[in-house]
């Protein structure tokens, strides 16, 4: 027997990069499914769940929004599971509030693409604050056994001063994964108590602590009016020679021009999985400096942590249904401040 009926936001095809096969056959097993047959728009999505009663919503990236007049023809629907990780697009304007007035339930796996982010960010701690990449290069390519640009014994992250910027998801994540290297952490983040920092061992620090005490500064910031350009020509002064700066959040936290002449110094190194524009010119300046180090947009990838995010959806659905509490309910209410 059917436990309703839920609308997809994608094709099915959408799913194949979050959805574990045997939670897409758990789903077409015990749902009745509404799928779209292209990338739809929110007329199509619309169209498509006329006339029947939605159990819930399930999307995933590239999915359109879901104003308020979608919620107001289906009073009935009250859980809305994203398979992908920020939410803010779906809803304009008055949504959120709409939603939270109206108990809808929002669900976002973002944490399983965070883990990865933390990951991937801790490995750039490790990497690059030893140098490896240059040693690599320069045994492979001039078959040095010593470089003396590498310190011998680099500073690497165990007993690091590491700064962060934003105890956001991923900002904690980080903070878990640094615990077996005996770091000091640093963070600033406006929005968090000394209540909050103490139960996550961290010192809650100014912008211009992290930036010019650190090690290793590492941005989790999310893209807000009080983020933009947050970092420009006298905060990139402050970073202290030989340090790692990381942005694996949003570009726009640095200002293009400041971080151009800041990485010409070659004071510190540069990790940069995001990048203003994206992907950058082929003959871009960063491409080229020693001191710079590129990824495209890869932080949130790896096979756990992507079907992690499905994974959190489907128990939320299967919490809803329930009647339990879930844990990864989406806090609507701190949208505004959200990545």
């Amino acid at each position: 027997m059917s436990k309703g009926t839920l609308l997809l936001g994608m094709p099915w095809s959408g799913f194949e990069r979050t959805c574990r096969p045997e939670v897409k056959a758990r789903l077409q097993a015990e749902f009745d499914i509404l799928e779209p047959d292209k990338t739809p728009s929110t007329a199509d999505l619309t169209a498509l769940a006329a006339g029947h009663a939605l159990t819930g919503v399930i999307t995933v990236w590239s999915a359109p929004p879901f104003p308020t007049a979608f919620w107001k023809a289906h009073a009935e629907c009250k859980f809305f599971g994203h398979m992908a990780g920020s939410i803010k697009h779906f809803f304009p304007d008055d949504t959120p509030q709409y939603l939270i007035d109206h108990g809808v339930t929002v669900i976002s796996g973002q944490f399983g693409l965070g883990i990865n982010v933390a990951e991937m960010t801790v490995g750039l701690m490790i990497t690059l604050s030893r140098r490896f990449p240059v040693l690599w290069r320069k045994l492979r390519d001039d078959g040095a056994w010593r470089v003396p640009e590498v310190a011998v014994e680099p500073q690497g992250l165990l007993g690091a001063t590491v700064g962060l910027v934003s105890a956001s998801v991923v900002g904690r994540l980080v903070i878990e994964m640094l615990k077996p290297f005996r770091c000091k952490v640093l963070m600033y983040d406006p929005y968090l108590s000394d209540e909050a920092a103490t139960a996550l061992g961290v010192e809650k620090a100014s912008l211009e602590r992290v930036l010019s005490e650190s090690d290793i500064i590492s941005l989790h910031h999310p893209q807000t009016p009080a983020t933009d350009r947050m970092i420009g020509a006298a905060q990139f002064d402050m970073i202290r020679d030989g340090a790692l700066l990381i942005n694996t959040a949003r570009p726009r936290a640095l200002e293009p021009e400041a971080l151009l002449a800041a990485a010409r110094q070659e004071r510190f190194q540069i990790a940069l999985d995001v990048t203003e524009p994206e992907p950058l010119p082929a003959d871009h300046p960063l491409r080229a400096m020693p001191n710079v180090w590129l990824t495209p947009h890869v932080a949130g990838s790896g096979r756990y942590g992507t079907y992690l995010v499905g994974d959190i959806v489907m128990q939320s659905l299967d919490e809803y249904l329930a009647g339990k509490p879930m844990p990864w309910r989406y806090p609507l209410e701190r949208l505004e401040l959200m990545a």
